[in-house]
């Protein structure tokens, strides 16, 4: 079902409703842009991604929000053994932001994407949901609650006047009026005769100021001056959007009292409105259940940051605010890492996780839309919709957790499942891929890791040639220029610092050495490498081994090595993207890089 802002109001009480009964979640979102991973090297560490991760996507939003509630019927008397029913409410949310404050970024490869994939971008700028953060929220309940406040002390003062004085006189002077400009005297002197006349005819209501903001400032000034007791005031919207002032002849108490209720009614609408797509987040946190995505990174972080709180910079508070909001996650992706599921599933791309577990030995129960409006089917493929994605999603759960038999009724407490609980799959990395949201990632040593640079004419043949001595070994490639070794042979790595061959142009780093030019980078950026004293080039400072003479050492020092990285293309999240990066020495107290696409 598609959610909009003309059907939000009216469909808001069932989505909240069907958050309520659902078993679990299964979530999606499309957005204006894709956080670089080109900075992402293979043996980063799970902080240092998400570092760059929200370094390097400040201002993309979610555009369409895909959320599919996914029910498990109770199990009846003597059906324990009868494969539970399964019923699904899907909602396809528009996502916009309301309001002149509000900026965001557009990545134009991954808009031209959203294009291809048939996403309605009129449907998206003339009917988006807006949204609000948590501060944002507060800050809008507390300005509605005082102006109520402004407005029932008005009442109040007006109601004690009438009882006390009967009609109150018109203000005659007063030393905060606003004084009329020349260019405006014409027209409050005929909204004057205007009222006027209406006062003396059968006519029950008047409309008038239908000018800028300070007209209306200074129409409602006169009528406070000459028509005070005589008229009660309102503002009211016409067709064009522009706002007026309509005046009736002066309202009782009670009168007013009832017309203020339907403008609280009214204001509280409008809040809703303005919170929008936040309310169904917001219900989502409180629910407390299990959502499952597929590599579902950025989708977190992105959810987090637009619906909720900003992200911290602090790795640990980052895990902590995400336990708050939503303490129960499975990233589908990296619940194909499981071994046993590995022999079945060879690609991890969505659709063919999909097309993996339907066939056995993997079983998808069978499952039904609640109602039409929410029906989505695979036969009529809808992927880089949200809502299909989402969809899409639960499927692929429930096909999944089928290898272990996991109880539906209750998959959390599941003892396999519980390993991949709250574990966030992290493309790119070699060994530790996943952030662990309840506790620390294990390390691991990477004394068998090496970065090579090289000519740009070598191949993947001429870098293994220089390892053949140590036995079989895997390359990362970074760019046309360098690329990580891992050696499967781990017992050899303490000799090839030692025996690697020579050959001009070639240097290669332990991959302790290059963390430390990684540490002195960041050093470099944050102004703590300015002090003076001898120069040393970066493989000279990392002790790397140089294959050059000293003459061609002092030349490179002042060359830079140009990256050749590799365009993204438009596959599920990111996936099978290449990685880019380069690098520069340069003369410098300490090894320096100089901007965000080196290291």
């Amino acid at each position: 079902m598609e959610i909009t802002k003309k059907n939000f109001s009216e469909e808001l009480p069932s989505i909240l409703e069907a958050v309520q009964n659902a078993s679990f979640f299964a979530m999606d979102c499309e957005f204006t842009g894709l956080a670089s991973d080109r900075l992402i090297f293979p043996f980063d560490t799970p902080e240092e991604v998400y570092l760059k991760t929200i370094d390097a996507s400040p201002q993309y939003i979610v555009v369409q929000f895909g959320l599919c509630a996914f029910r498990v019927e109770p199990a009846g008397e003597g059906e324990r053994d009868v494969p539970p029913r399964v019923t699904y409410k899907c909602y396809n949310f528009y996502c916009y932001p309301k309001g002149r404050t509000h900026v965001f970024s557009c990545q134009g490869e991954s808009m031209r994407f959203l294009a291809d994939n048939g996403f309605d971008f009129n449907k998206l700028f003339r009917e988006g949901l807006s949204y609000a953060t948590e501060a944002d929220e507060q800050r809008f309940r507390a300005e509605m609650k005082e102006r109520q406040a402004v407005r029932a002390a008005a009442l109040k003062a007006a109601a004690e006047e009438d009882a006390n004085e009967g009609d109150p006189k018109p203000i005659e002077s007063d030393i905060s009026l606003i004084p009329v400009p020349e260019e405006n005297q014409q027209q409050i002197d005929d909204t004057e005769a205007r009222i006027g006349e209406f006062l003396k005819s059968d006519e029950k209501e008047v409309i008038v100021g239908n000018g800028n903001a300070f007209q209306r400032k200074l129409i409602y000034q006169m009528i406070e001056q000459r028509y005070l007791g005589k008229v009660s005031t309102t503002t009211v919207t016409l067709e064009d959007n522009q706002k007026a002032i309509k005046v009736e002849r002066k309202r009782s108490p009670e009168e007013e009292q009832a017309l203020e209720q339907q403008r609280i009614v009214k204001e509280n609408e409008e809040l809703e409105a303005k919170v929008g797509l936040s309310l169904v987040l917001q219900e989502l946190s409180k629910a407390r259940k299990l959502i499952v995505g597929h590599n579902m990174l950025l989708d977190l972080l992105y959810i987090l940051r637009q619906f909720f709180k900003p992200l911290p910079v602090d790795y640990k508070e980052f895990k902590k605010l995400t336990k708050e909001i939503f303490p129960l996650l499975l990233d589908t992706k990296y619940l194909c890492t499981n071994a046993e599921i590995k022999v079945s599933v060879n690609s991890s791309v969505l659709a063919h996780v999909y097309d993996a577990v339907s066939k056995p030995p993997f079983c998808i129960p069978e499952v039904h839309p609640e109602l039409p409006a929410h029906e989505y089917s695979v036969e009529n493929d809808k992927q880089h919709e949200a809502g299909y994605d989402a969809y899409l999603t639960g499927l692929c759960f429930l096909g999944l957790v089928s290898r272990f038999k996991v109880d539906l009724h209750d998959p959390t407490k599941d003892p396999i499942l519980k390993k991949y609980l709250n574990r966030i799959f992290i493309l790119r990395l070699a060994d530790i891929n996943y952030i662990n949201l309840c506790g620390n990632e294990p390390t691991h040593s990477r004394d068998h890791v090496f970065y090579v640079t090289f000519p740009e004419t070598w191949r993947t043949n001429d870098v293994v040639a220089k390892f053949k001595p140590f036995g079989p070994v895997h390359l990362n490639w970074m760019d046309s220029t360098s690329a990580f070794v891992t050696l499967h042979n781990r017992v050899a790595s303490n000799t090839v610092l030692k025996t690697i061959g020579y050959h001009t142009g070639f240097t290669i780093y332990s991959f302790a050495q290059f963390t430390q030019m990684k540490l002195q980078r960041t050093g470099t950026k944050r102004g703590r490498n300015d002090s003076d004293g001898a120069t040393a080039t970066g493989s000279e400072a990392a002790g790397g081994i140089v294959g050059k003479s000293n003459g061609q050492k002092e030349e490179e020092k002042k060359q830079k090595i140009e990256s050749h990285g590799t365009k993204r293309t438009a596959d599920e999240k990111q996936d099978g993207d290449p990685v880019g990066g380069s690098w520069k020495t340069v003369k410098r107290t300490r090894t320096t890089f100089n901007d965000n696409d080196n290291w």
